[in-house]
């Protein structure tokens, strides 16, 4: 039968309704003639229909019952097949339509199911089925979005409960309201559009369409909104290493400009960002605002912590890896924003012909974007969408979990869960700063790894077989993918690596302190200088690019590179270490009789 059959006749076209009012209708005493001529329906099709509810209820007729009749698997067996394959895609480990027909099928041989020929002596399942076999399931071929295996595994039930805890327990203390809920987080435009459709004509191959260059200079615009739906005035970042006026013509009205080197966000330009920030919320110790933002290493350095405490700024990061799910920004904004931008820019490249768009014209570009993307609507539709206000912990269904379920293993002995710092520079807890918390695996430890699962090596004879009416599950055949469990780390014997953390300390002792990073944590040796509880003031060194006469790395305390620590942050307790000596900037050197270059002391 060809695949698009074009039915010819009006055969079985009365609907499963009809003909039950029909058959209540003779039942009441009329002729089936009677009521085939009323109704319009042929008589012989009623008279048939009659006979086959007397054999027990009917739930498809004409065709669809003949296809129903023919089809491989039965319908309970196909859903679970359906299922299964859904499942695979859910956890972002989907699989090809060439994989499914092979395992219909291996489905079909391991359980015995009469199946066609051609399935026989192709080792798969034909085309014509797999096309049906995707309609009646509601399945399509898709290609997917490349998602980072971080990205996948990060978003666990446990992160997400961990983020909305500290947000629970800063809005039940400083009890904020929506227009002092802020949401910060940078995107970057280019100078080179992504073209749109186009109409032309059809049939032709290759279609184009002028673009400013092949390869664009990137821009960075950090945003701040806030739950009621505002937005305070972007900053751009430009990728100069001295900032010019004119990259500002014509940017929203009082924005503000800076450049990197990169053109990326650094712990300077947010500092100058943090700083705008405040002038606009017009926040203090006394009326605080909280600024949700993600725990990029730029956003959580010292100085932009401590100017967020003296002026009244809660700093609420989001765990690694998550804020493609939990920033409200990235949900419902900056999508908008850039489709708008894009558009906008092809607009200025037809009319402006023969010219290319340079970063003198970013910031008038993104003005009219800013404008069309900014909405009330779309602002408070991204905080209801992500669970943040209103409040709403369970927002996320299972589904969105699944990806997770790969990666899935019990919690280490040792505690996994750290306050988010800075890895360019301790930061420390105090009353006007929530951190989010990371959770997972060790950063330290290798990634676990995730094999493809191998049909072949699945499908042999010792997993089960229908040959003794025993079914077979796609599971078992397929089975979802799972990782490894990975091996523990092996000391060497030569090395001390006993965790000291839980030893007395006092004031004068030198330990050395691990801080989570975005993506690892990072270690800093430091000086004691009180402690009190579970906190301990503590002055930080950092290695000096030099190093001694016989290769031993040398430390210096830095000016104003001090903070609060937790207790379970220490990780050693060194012993005091060697002056240099001689003058009196190289007594301010000091060298560790350990080997300190194993912990990767920064």
């Amino acid at each position: 039968m060809p695949r698009n059959y074009i039915r010819k006749t009006d055969r079985a076209s009365t609907p499963l309704v009809e003909l039950d009012r029909a058959v209540k209708e003779v039942q009441q005493g009329k002729s089936i003639r009677q009521v085939a001529r009323e109704m319009k329906i042929c008589r012989m099709t009623l008279k048939r229909f009659m006979e086959k509810k007397k054999i027990g209820e009917v739930t498809k007729t004409g065709y669809k019952r003949t296809g129903l009749a023919n089809q491989v698997f039965k319908e309970n067996m196909e859903t679970e097949l359906a299922d299964h394959i859904k499942a695979l895609a859910a956890m972002f480990y989907g699989i090809n339509a060439m994989k499914c027909r092979e395992l219909a099928f291996e489905y079909a041989r391991r359980n015995e199911i009469d199946i066609p020929a051609s399935w026989i002596r192709e080792k798969k399942a034909g085309l014509d089925w797999f096309t049906a076999f995707k309609e009646r399931n509601h399945l399509s071929c898709r290609t997917p979005e490349a998602t980072s295996l971080s990205r996948a595994t990060a978003f666990i039930r446990q992160n997400v409960g961990e983020f909305f805890d500290n947000l629970s327990k800063v809005m039940e203390r400083y009890n904020f309201p929506p227009h002092m809920m802020y949401n910060m987080d940078e995107t970057g435009v280019t100078t080179v559009q992504t073209p749109k459709q186009i109409v032309t004509e059809k049939g032709k191959k290759q279609v184009g369409s002028v673009t400013s260059a092949e390869r664009g200079e990137l821009v960075t615009v950090a945003c701040a909104v806030n739950a009621t739906g505002n937005a305070i005035p972007p900053m751009f970042i430009f990728p100069r290493v001295r900032f010019k006026e004119s990259f500002m013509n014509g940017s929203p009205a009082g924005s503000i400009g800076h450049s990197t080197k990169s053109g990326w966000m650094n712990e300077d330009a947010f500092s100058i960002f943090l700083k705008h920030f405040i002038r606009y919320t017009n926040c203090s110790t006394n009326h605080p605002v909280l600024l949700i933002l993600d725990n990029h290493e730029s956003h959580i350095s010292l100085k932009s912590v401590t100017t967020a405490k003296e002026n009244g700024v809660v700093m609420l990061t989001l765990p690694p890896h998550t804020s493609h799910r939990l920033q409200p920004l990235d949900k419902t904004v900056y999508g908008p924003l850039k489709t708008y931008f894009f558009r906008t820019m092809d607009g200025w490249m037809r009319t402006h012909p023969g010219r290319t768009v340079s970063i003198y014209e970013i910031a008038e570009l993104v003005k009219q974007a800013f404008m069309s993307a900014m909405t009330p609507t779309n602002i408070t539709s991204g905080f209801r969408a992500r669970g943040i206000y209103p409040y709403n912990r369970d927002i996320f269904p299972d589904e969105d979990y699944a990806p997770s379920m790969v990666t899935d293993r019990p919690n280490p002995k040792e505690p996994s869960t750290r306050a988010a710092a800075d890895p360019t520079g301790p930061s420390h807890e105090e009353p006007t700063h929530a951190t989010g918390l990371e959770a997972g695996p060790d950063p330290g430890e290798p990634p676990a790894t995730l094999p493809e699962p191998n049909p072949e090596h699945s499908l042999s004879d010792e997993t089960g077989s229908g040959a003794h009416g025993c079914y077979v599950s796609p599971k078992v055949i397929f089975p979802l993918p799972k990782a490894t469990a990975s091996r523990p780390r092996m000391m060497r014997n030569d090395e001390d690596d006993n965790d000291d953390g839980d030893k007395d300390l006092s004031a004068g002792d030198f330990v050395i302190v691990s801080f989570a990073g975005k993506t690892k944590s990072y270690n800093y040796a430091g000086l004691v200088g009180k402690v009190e509880g579970g906190d301990i003031y503590a002055k930080f060194l950092r290695q000096s690019s030099k190093k001694s006469a016989d290769g031993k790395p040398i430390f210096t305390f830095k000016e104003n590179d001090e903070g609060v620590i937790p207790r379970g942050d220490v990780l050693k307790k060194l012993p005091t270490p060697h002056k240099l000596g001689g003058t009196a900037r190289r007594e301010q050197k000091f060298i560790f009789p350990c080997r300190i270059e194993k912990w990767d002391v920064k």
